[in-house]
Order: structure tokens, then C-alpha cells, then sequence
């Protein structure tokens, strides 16, 4: 990768541009091209379930499906994909997550990674069935998640869709793309904020009681539906606080909490979510 004095060398070079232009072309025409993978992956929390020492009250939680609808992925101004893909999440993969792009980036040092989860009519399927794709386009969703729950011999099943629509901006990643080579980023999906049990805590509990109540409330089939959790009434509980938002049921909670499920490179933070 060229040095610091060789890249402002270039950058002087280009006269009469802005500098946001001047950047980009100078990592282009003197640093050369190379490749911008882009990753998307929930961790073994999707692929292999949530146990039961990450819950505090027993329970454990494993997925058949977690398909995600990720698009509009740009590094630093450079536009890496345009259009929306639909993902598994639930899909083997040995930790490398389900590819969404490949790109061709200016070589240079990537630090800030954007990203939307968002229904789209128009995304493209990898890996998920037809009849998969066709629920998730139909029903306008953004996240679609269906598992069950266990704890002992109680099993709670539950398929819940979203149709959120979140942004998520200033992600930090490390991404270095040499002239002819590769680099990556991976946008990092985190199940368990969908039972969070405070939508502002920086050290929330992951919890099901409530959840399997809103259950035991309604039909008590073991299969906790939207319309049982929207008749769920929170004002009255002890965790699941809301701040200031208007959320008085625990669909409302859970909605909320998937605006915050997206990170990047593992751990890492988005500085905006809207």
C-alpha cells in the first residue's frame, strides 16, 4: 500500500477538485484498484442457537430461518452495493457469514462502513428458497425470524416478520484494499437483541419469560404469535423499559429492538441508527 506522503503527493497533484473527489481519485489513479468484499453474518447465535447461560431466566433458542434484507452498503463513499439481497442467516457457513457483493475500491484504507435493513420488493434471493423469498417480498418484511424456544421440557415456537426500515451509519470497521488484492467487511447481525429486556440499557438482560406469558395469556398453544405479544401490556413491568417512546405491548419492544441488531466485524458499533 503506498505511504501517507506518497498518497498527499498524488492528492496535489489533482488540482482544481474538491478534496472528497481528490481523495477518491487519488486512491485510484496512484494507489491502483483492488477488491471490497462484502459479508453479512449472525454469528453462532443464529447459526447454532442462543443457550441457555445467556439467558437469565433458563431458557435457550435456536432459528430455522433468519433471513435478512441488507442493500444500499457503501465504505467511505465508495459504493459497494446499490441494490437489497435477502439472506439465511441460518445457513452453515463456519464463520465467514453468507457473501452479499464483491466491488472494486480504489485501493486505500476503508474506516466507516453504511448499510440499510429494509424491505425491498426487488431483492435478490441468495441461498433462500422461492417460497421463503415470495413470504418475505409479500409480506414486506425486513427481518423474518422463526425458531423455538426450550427450557426442561416447555417449548415455546415462534415466526415473527418485521417491516422495520433502519440505516445504520459510521459503523467502524478496518478494511485495507491494496492494488489487485482483497479486502473485507462484515456486517455483523446480533439475534439476541430480539429478547433484550430494555430498549436503552447498555447492559440489558436477555430474557423469554415474558415472551412464553404473552403465550400462556392467549391460546397457550407453544406458539407465541404478533398478535399475542401485541396484547401483551408492558406499562407494568419492571424491566422492559421504554424511555420516552410511546411502547405500552411487547411486539411494540421487540419491533424496536431490531433497529439495533446491526454491527459490524463482530462487536463493532454504528455511530447512527435511523
Amino acid at each position: 500500500m503506498r505511504s501517507k506522503v506518497q498518497t498527499k503527493r498524488c492528492l496535489e497533484g489533482l488540482y482544481g477538485r474538491s478534496l472528497a473527489l481528490a481523495t477518491i481519485l487519488a486512491m485510484s489513479a496512484c494507489g491502483g484498484e483492488g477488491t471490497l468484499i462484502t459479508t453479512v453474518y449472525g454469528e453462532a447465535f443464529v447459526e447454532s442457537g442462543i443457550p441457555a447461560e445467556s439467558f437469565v431466566d433458563g431458557w435457550s433458542v435456536t432459528f430455522d430461518q433468519f433471513l435478512v434484507v441488507v442493500g444500499e452498503v457503501q465504505a467511505d463513499g465508495v459504493e459497494l452495493e446499490a441494490g437489497f439481497r435477502l439472506v439465511d442467516l441460518t445457513t452453515p457457513s463456519a464463520g465467514a457469514g453468507q457473501e452479499l457483493a464483491r466491488a472494486v475500491a480504489p485501493a486505500g484504507e476503508y474506516r466507516s462502513l453504511s448499510f440499510r435493513v429494509a424491505p425491498s420488493p426487488d431483492a435478490v434471493a441468495l441461498g433462500v428458497d422461492a417460497e421463503a423469498a415470495a413470504m418475505v417480498r409479500e409480506g414486506g418484511y425486513s427481518l423474518f425470524v422463526a425458531g423455538e424456544a426450550a427450557r426442561g421440557e416447555e417449548r415455546i415456537g415462534f415466526a415473527w416478520g418485521f417491516t422495520t426500515d433502519t440505516t445504520y451509519g459510521s459503523c467502524a470497521i478496518a478494511a485495507d484494499v491494496e492494488a489487485a488484492d482483497e479486502a473485507s467487511a462484515e456486517i455483523t447481525i446480533h439475534a439476541d437483541h430480539f429478547f433484550y429486556d430494555d430498549l436503552d440499557s447498555e447492559e440489558p438482560n436477555v430474557a423469554f419469560d415474558a415472551i412464553a406469558a404473552a403465550d400462556a395469556k392467549g391460546d397457550g398453544d407453544g406458539i407465541v404469535s404478533e398478535a399475542e405479544l401485541r396484547a401483551y401490556d408492558i406499562t407494568a413491568e419492571a424491566r422492559y423499559q421504554v424511555g420516552s417512546r410511546e411502547i405500552s405491548d411487547l411486539w411494540g419492544f421487540i419491533a424496536a429492538q431490531t433497529r439495533n441488531v446491526g454491527h459490524v466485524d463482530g462487536e463493532g458499533h454504528c455511530a447512527e441508527a435511523f
